[in-house]
């Protein structure tokens, strides 16, 4: 019994990390938004070398337009989740909205750009900030390890 209740715990702590931290992402990518118009609007074009590239980078991975990029669709539990770049989205209108890479969906392919990491004695391929395991017949699973 105190191991179930343990595992809940864990359970409810990681979860809470996981929806604060993208809370703080996005309030940080609000105030970068914020501060680059309060600077438009007093006259100061440009923010610094640094701000201005972590604004194309959330510009890009919040929300983008259908036709600006080449999707791989993935349905899993009925939600259709599009991967572009190695990123996961939702689709809403004519937009792909930024979601979180959902634990068990299974994908025929890597995305590029990461690299294979051991946790707890386990090999897994991170790309993103989302782990993938290798299950039989060659396919991929959204892991959390």
């Amino acid at each position: 019994m105190k191991n179930l209740i343990l595992s809940v715990l864990a359970i409810f702590a990681f979860t809470l990390f996981n929806t604060t931290n993208a809370q703080e992402t996005i309030k940080s990518q609000e105030d970068l938004l914020a501060k680059r118009s309060a600077k438009a609007k007093v006259g100061e074009d440009k923010l610094t070398t640094k701000e201005d590239k972590s604004i194309k980078v959330i510009t890009n991975k919040n929300t983008i337009n259908s036709s600006d990029k080449k999707a791989k669709l993935i349905n899993f539990n009925g939600i259709n989740y599009y991967i572009i770049d190695g990123i996961w989205h939702t689709k809403f209108k004519n937009k792909y909205v930024l979601k979180q890479a959902p634990k068990g969906a299974r994908i025929s392919f890597l995305p590029k750009n990461g690299k294979m990491v051991t946790m707890g004695g386990m090999n897994y391929y991170k790309s993103n900030g989302v782990f993938y395991k290798k299950i039989k017949g060659g396919f991929y699973e959204v892991a959390r390890p």
